[in-house]
């Protein structure tokens, strides 16, 4: 049982015995996190597929409607962002530098805005909305900008 733990979660076994306290709880918190968005991702591929077929072969008349591939940019950048994210807590559980880095989140933030972006109708968006969006874009970018930087100084002083 122990050995087939092991092989099946590399990342939350390796290393265990050396781990404090709160880094093995952080590692059981993680990989709870991790089973319930893979769980999440799977439903939401699940949906994904149901409604590709149903928007492009049942329902639409027009394939080539935009709506329709809004609908599926929506559904295909949810997936991917909750992968992004699913992948960042892997990531971190393995590097051994504590919980989650706040550049990671503002890079999900970034995507999520950029899904909100492309799905937006035109015909009925509000230009203030268009412009605070792009208000959060630019303060998300500049915050990714000063964190990056703010890495790369400690990195370059920690060699």
């Amino acid at each position: 049982m122990k050995q087939r733990f092991k092989r099946l979660f590399p990342e939350v076994s390796n290393g265990w015995q050396t781990l404090s306290g709160y880094q093995r709880f952080e590692r059981l918190v993680s990989m709870v996190l991790t089973l319930a968005i893979g769980g999440a991702v799977l439903v939401a591929m699940y949906y994904l597929v149901i409604h590709v077929v149903q928007l492009l072969f049942i329902q639409s008349r027009d394939p080539f409607d935009y709506r329709v591939f809004q609908a599926l940019f929506d559904m295909i950048l949810t997936v991917l962002i909750a992968m992004e994210f699913n992948n960042s807590i892997i990531r971190t559980m393995t590097s051994g530098k504590g919980f989650i880095h706040v550049e990671i989140v503002v890079l999900i933030a970034i995507m999520a805005l950029v899904r909100k972006f492309m799905v937006l109708d035109m015909e009925v968006i509000d230009p203030w909305q268009i412009g605070a969006l792009s208000l959060a874009v630019l303060a998300l970018g500049g915050c990714y900008w000063l964190v990056r930087h703010g890495n790369s100084m400690k990195d370059a002083a920690d060699d």
